[in-house]
């Protein structure tokens, strides 16, 4: 019997050897230890036994590839929760980081100073607006309108549900808020301040075209409103 020269190996030979070599000593452990599946049943979702009776699959194994799917499935699911839950994690902790920025603010300019921008650091955008609907002192850099109404008319739209709205905007609005970055930027989110913007607008930018978009989730631009709005009215003139 003659062996190879082992020079002749080549890269496919060897990874082929080697191979074999896991194999064997994987057969090996397993008649050392033949209760091994027993003592570790789920490995079983992830093998692929094949149980044929007369040349057709049988019931059994179409169960187990059927067992084995819907695990893949709920593992895939399990990871997207989990990635969701980290997710918001993160998002409650720049909330609350936020949060306290504003606590710390004893008048109205450092106030909406601040959450201009803190919003744009903490929360990685382009630009923040800001409008406060009523009697104030100064206010820069928010912009101060006498009625509710003025934003409406501004937008193009009444907040009928009171929710805040996410998107594109048109040129017009954009101009307004956001001055001259508006011809950069892709995507806002606009956020009513009280019932149908009694109390003003939080306008939030991004040059991501995708960063806000109509189907998405508003629990936590909705929690800053509420907080944003509860301590600007501290400072309207009565």
């Amino acid at each position: 019997m003659k062996f190879p020269n082992p020079q002749a190996l080549d890269q496919g030979n060897i990874s082929q050897l080697n191979q074999l070599m896991e194999e064997a000593q994987v057969k090996n452990y397993l008649l050392n230890n033949p209760d091994f599946l027993h003592n570790n049943p789920q490995l079983l979702t992830h093998l692929d036994l094949q149980h044929e009776v007369g040349g057709a699959t049988s019931l059994v194994e179409k169960q187990i590839k059927v067992l084995r799917e819907r695990n893949q499935t709920l593992q895939g699911q399990l990871i997207e929760m989990l990635q969701a839950a980290f997710n918001n994690e993160q998002l409650l902790i720049l909330c609350n980081q936020f949060m306290l920025e504003l606590l710390a603010c004893d008048n109205l300019q450092s106030l909406t100073a601040t959450i201009k921008s803190s919003l744009k650091r903490d929360f990685d955008l382009d630009d923040v607006a800001l409008i406060l609907v009523g009697d104030y002192p100064p206010a820069e850099p928010a912009i101060v309108y006498a009625e509710s109404r003025q934003i409406k008319e501004l937008l193009n739209c009444q907040f009928p549900d009171n929710q805040p709205l996410c998107g594109r905007l048109e040129l017009a609005p954009r101009k307004a808020l956001f001055g001259e970055l508006c011809p950069d930027l892709s995507s806002f989110a606009l956020i009513p301040l009280g019932e149908k913007c009694e109390y003003g607008l939080l306008a939030l930018a991004s040059k991501q075209v995708d960063r806000f978009e109509p189907q998405m989730g508003t629990l936590f631009i909705e929690l800053i409103a509420k907080l944003v709005s509860h301590l600007v009215r501290k400072y309207a003139v009565a």
